[in-house]
């Protein structure tokens, strides 16, 4: 049985992007990503690992998900999801010792985890991978692809996902749940998802958000 993890604060020096991903996750958002400075650490949400296989965590809570990429084998970074052993619903053994998976328990809550060996659902992978970030010691977050809405009848930036995976996402739903979870002292994220919907974070440009850690971070 996979041992579940504390999750280390490794990146207390670093910031970090969680890339979502939203219909907003374009080209250009990556191209701006890849070239970022050996300081910067990057998680990228389900899908997203397609177009960032270079970003350091994957972070996916479905394992119907996980299935459908062949555990995204390709992937050379950590990958994390939650577990829960006394779960029917999530129960993730088989997968994580099938693709290499970490685990972190799940629960219920309330706001972000600050217990390093516990993530909050949120009900989605893009909450949870947020908190993943808070858990890794980052105190600065900039969020991309989290666009909480349709643009152009699309849901994520490859369209819908295929039978057999959730095809209804209930954004409304998730927006409240971020709504309930204010940055811990000490952290600040910054939403640099053009037009989201998720609206309780700061919102920023990519460009001024990504150099504003040297500004107004670090120094």
């Amino acid at each position: 049985m996979s041992k579940l993890q504390r999750i280390k604060r490794k990146w207390q020096e670093n910031p970090v992007v969680v890339a979502a991903p939203g219909p907003s996750l374009t080209n250009e958002v990556v191209e701006a990503l890849d070239v970022l400075p050996d300081e910067w650490r990057i998680i990228v949400v389900q899908d997203s690992y397609r177009l960032m296989p270079w970003a350091d965590v994957l972070y996916g809570c479905d394992e119907r998900w996980w299935d459908s990429q062949n555990g995204a084998m390709d992937f050379a970074g950590e990958k994390y999801s939650t577990h829960d052993r006394d779960s029917t619903s999530n129960d993730k053994t088989a997968a994580a010792e099938k693709y290499g998976i970490k685990l972190v328990k799940g629960g219920p809550g309330a706001g972000f985890s600050l217990d390093q060996g516990l993530v909050h659902y949120g009900d989605n992978s893009g909450f949870q991978a947020l908190n993943l970030a808070i858990l890794f010691g980052s105190s600065y977050i900039v969020l991309v692809g989290y666009d909480m809405r349709l643009v152009g009848g699309k849901g994520h930036f490859f369209g819908d996902h295929p039978p057999g995976l959730f095809r209804r996402t209930e954004y409304e739903s998730f927006a409240k749940k971020f709504d309930k979870a204010p940055p811990p002292d000490g952290v600040q994220i910054i939403n640099a998802t053009p037009g989201s919907a998720l609206t309780c974070y700061p919102m920023m440009d990519l460009d001024e958000a990504l150099n504003g850690y040297s500004t107004e971070v670090s120094r």
